[in-house]
C-alpha cells in the first residue's frame, strides 16, 4: 500500500489553521521550511490535539512544501539505499486540487545515493526517468499516509501553488515503516 486516505472529521478546522499558520512563510514565496512539532501546540491546536491522541511514535519532522503554479516535486526517494525515510502523513493545505503524487517502480541500479534533498538532506535521485515506471497515483486532498521510501514525485497543474505538510515520525530498522505502527488508524 503507497497511501491510505484518512476521513478526518475536523480536517477543514484544522486545514484553516494551517493556513492561517503559515500566512508568513507562503508570503515569502519559500519552497519549503520546517516548524518544530511543539510550536503547532498554540498555533494549530486542533491539529495538535489530533496528531497526539493518535499518534504512537514521537514526532521526528515537521516540513511544509509550496510546489509552485505548473511545477513539479522531481522523481526521488528519501533517504539513502541503506537508511530510507519510510512514509510521511501529508496534510494538504491549499492549492491541492488538480495535483498529482505519483510513485513509481525503479531498478535499484537507478538511484545515486546523495544529498540531493531540500537543504542537502539526504536523498535518492533518480539517474535516469525513461526507466520509472508509474505504480500508482492520487490527489492529497484529505490528510494521507503517503509511502516515501518509493520513488515518487509531484506535479501541480494549477495556476496558484500548492501547500502541503508532510509530518515524519521516528522509526528504526524493525519498527515505524508501516502505517499502523506510527499511528492509530482505526474509525479513520
Amino acid at each position: 500500500m503507497l497511501y491510505k486516505k484518512l476521513n478526518v472529521d475536523s480536517f477543514e478546522i484544522f486545514r484553516e489553521e494551517l493556513e492561517n499558520f503559515t500566512k508568513d512563510q507562503v508570503a515569502l514565496n519559500k519552497r519549503y521550511w520546517d516548524v518544530p512539532w511543539p510550536e503547532f501546540k498554540t498555533a494549530t491546536p486542533t491539529f495538535y490535539n489530533f496528531v497526539m491522541s493518535r499518534r504512537k511514535l514521537p514526532v521526528r519532522l515537521c516540513r511544509f512544501y509550496l510546489t509552485p503554479p505548473f511545477d513539479i516535486l522531481k522523481p526521488h526517494v528519501d533517504g539513502w539505499t541503506n537508511n530510507r525515510a519510510p512514509l510521511g502523513l501529508n496534510i494538504p493545505i491549499v492549492g491541492y486540487e488538480n495535483t498529482q503524487m505519483t510513485w513509481y517502480s525503479c531498478p535499484e541500479d537507478n538511484l545515486e545515493d546523495g544529498d540531493y534533498g531540500f537543504n542537502n538532506i539526504s536523498a535518492s535521485k533518480v539517474k535516469e526517468f525513461s526507466l520509472l515506471k508509474s505504480i500508482e497515483e492520487t490527489v492529497i486532498d484529505q490528510p494521507t499516509f503517503v509511502r516515501t521510501d518509493v520513488v515518487h514525485s509531484v506535479f501541480n497543474f494549477k495556476s496558484t501553488p500548492r501547500l502541503v505538510l508532510s509530518i515524519r515520525f521516528h522509526f528504526v530498522k524493525t519498527y515505524g515503516k508501516e502505517f499502523h505502527e506510527v499511528f492509530k488508524l482505526d474509525d479513520l
